[in-house]
């Protein structure tokens, strides 16, 4: 008959409580196996079966099992340019600790989280979960996190970093241009006179002619530069391990190539810039080097639009050839 435990708690004797849990565990969805000292399979239920043996019969160890499932085409994926290596990799981890857990993935794409306890007697328990589906919600959530990031730090319609991305590697690089003593320049950029274009051939001719002027922006920079779009017709460019001869020469090139947008509408716009370039010193800050670079915008500006200037009246006498 039942019994009560100490916490009054009904109890079924220990002969028909092992016949229970042995039904309960060869119907569970727990991949559940047994293992002797000697590393042989004493017990393994359905759902171990159905993962790593199938139709096997006969008595089998450890490495009988892997090797039995390779040959199936079923069980554990291994990487390994071999079973032994794979035998050889595993069983010096097997057993090296009274507990262990780690995820596997089956050949059939299944993601298992496998828990190995060693009793004291040295047999080996077995127990397996599929973990597949919230493996794959994981993957699903750091895809939409990846693309948010992305979308956060992405102007929409150039798809240059925006503002934000910008500054921020602004200010890491001016952190790492201080500690080093290297060269940084910026440069502010306008398009000139966006406005009439907007006015004159409509908002989408003005979004095709910022995107053209991204890209021809863009394809003039090292694969070490950052050019940024942080305002409406404005973008910022930055040149690490560059002096302003360096980014004035780089935005000359562009200005010398000239940028002419054709829209659907066969009408031919040209895209000139007015810049403003500033050398980074070891007492700036993001602010103070904007600022210069914006000063030297204004200059440019003043001057008639369509140039590049350097601050401090520092701009190199001549235009670089270009081939």
């Amino acid at each position: 008959m039942d019994g009560l435990d100490a916490w009054g708690l009904r109890v079924t004797p220990p002969a028909a409580l092992g016949a229970r849990l042995l039904a309960g565990l060869w119907n569970s969805m727990t991949l559940v196996a047994l293992y002797d000292g000697e590393d042989k399979l004493r017990y393994a239920n359905q759902a171990f079966r159905d993962a790593f043996l199938r139709e096997a019969e006969g008595d089998l160890d450890f490495e009988g099992v892997v090797r039995l499932t390779h040959a199936m085409g079923t069980g554990a994926c291994i990487q390994e340019s071999s079973v032994d290596d794979y035998v050889a990799r595993v069983r010096q981890q097997r057993r090296s600790q009274p507990r262990r857990a780690f995820a596997i993935e089956l050949v059939d794409g299944r993601r298992l989280w496998l828990t190995e306890t060693l009793l004291d007697d040295a047999w080996l328990l077995c127990e397996a979960n599929d973990v597949t589906s919230l493996k794959r919600a994981e993957k699903s959530l750091r895809i939409s996190r990846n693309r948010a990031l992305e979308a956060s730090q992405t102007d929409f319609l150039t798809k240059l970093p925006n503002r934000r991305q910008g500054h921020g590697f602004l200010e890491r690089l001016l952190a790492f241009s201080r500690a080093g003593s290297v060269h940084l320049s910026v440069a502010l950029v306008d398009l000139d006179h966006f406005k009439q274009v907007n006015d004159r051939y409509g908002h989408a001719a003005g979004d095709l002619a910022l995107c053209d002027f991204a890209d021809a922006l863009r394809s003039n920079l090292r694969a070490s530069d950052l050019v940024a779009r942080i305002g409406g017709e404005e973008f910022m460019v930055v040149w690490p391990n560059a002096s302003a001869k360096d980014a004035f020469d780089s935005l000359m090139r562009l200005h010398v190539r000239r940028v002419v947008v054709e829209t659907p509408a066969a009408d031919r716009i040209p895209v000139t810039f007015s810049a403003g370039v500033a050398q980074a010193t070891m007492a700036d800050t993001m602010q103070s080097l904007l600022e210069r670079a914006d000063r030297a915008l204004y200059v440019a500006k003043a001057r008639g639009r369509d140039r590049v200037e350097v601050d401090g009246g520092a701009a190199p006498p001549r235009r670089p050839e270009v081939p």
